[in-house]
C-alpha cells in the first residue's frame, strides 16, 4: 500500500485489505451472454482495480477504463461499426429507448425507481464523467470497487442472460 493510501485510511479510517479486496473484485462478474471481448475489457478494468491497492493514483486510470468498457459494450450490442461516429450518450439513449437499462439492475441503489429516474440520467452523466477524466483531472477517488460494480451491473442488462 502506498502513501496516499495510508493518509486515506487516516482520514476516513476505512481500510480495505488486500485479500478481502481481490475477493470482493473477483465476485463482481458479467454473465455468460456478455461477449468475450467486452468480458476480457472487463478483467482488464478489475484487474487495474485490484493492482490500485498498491498505487492509489490508478483510481482516475480504473474509472476512465470503465467508461471505456462501458462504451465499447454498447457498440458491441448495438453492432457500431469501429469508424461509425457513435458517442457514448447517444449509445446509452438507444439502450434506454430499447428498454434495456433498469433501475433495479444496479446493485447500489437500495430502493431502484420503477420510473427509472438513475438510469434516465445516464446519458448525461455518464459523458460528463468521461470527459472529464479524459481531460485530466488530478482528483483521487478511493472508490473503484463502485466503479467496476456499476460498469458490471450496466453491462449485464445490455446482453440476454444465456438459458
Amino acid at each position: 500500500m502506498d502513501q496516499a493510501h495510508h493518509q486515506l485510511v487516516q482520514i476516513t479510517g476505512r481500510f480495505l485489505p488486500l485479500a478481502k479486496r481481490h475477493e470482493v473484485l473477483a465476485s463482481i462478474e458479467l454473465h455468460d451472454g456478455v461477449p468475450s471481448p467486452v468480458v476480457g475489457q472487463f478483467n482488464v478494468a478489475r484487474n487495474m482495480a485490484l493492482y490500485q491497492h498498491f498505487h492509489y493514483a490508478l483510481a482516475p486510470e480504473v474509472q476512465m477504463k470503465t467508461y471505456s468498457v462501458i462504451e465499447l459494450a454498447l457498440r458491441t450490442r448495438f453492432n457500431i461499426e469501429e469508424d461509425e461516429r457513435r458517442t457514448l450518450a447517444p449509445l446509452l439513449r438507444r439502450a434506454l429507448r430499447a428498454g434495456l437499462l433498469r433501475d433495479a439492475g444496479f446493485r447500489h441503489l437500495e430502493s431502484p425507481d420503477p420510473e427509472n429516474s438513475y438510469s434516465k440520467r445516464l446519458p448525461e452523466v455518464l459523458p460528463k464523467l468521461r470527459n472529464f477524466s479524459a481531460h485530466g483531472s488530478t482528483d483521487l477517488t478511493p472508490d473503484c470497487i463502485g466503479h467496476i460494480e456499476k460498469c458490471a451491473d450496466l453491462i449485464n442488462q445490455l446482453f440476454a442472460r444465456p438459458v
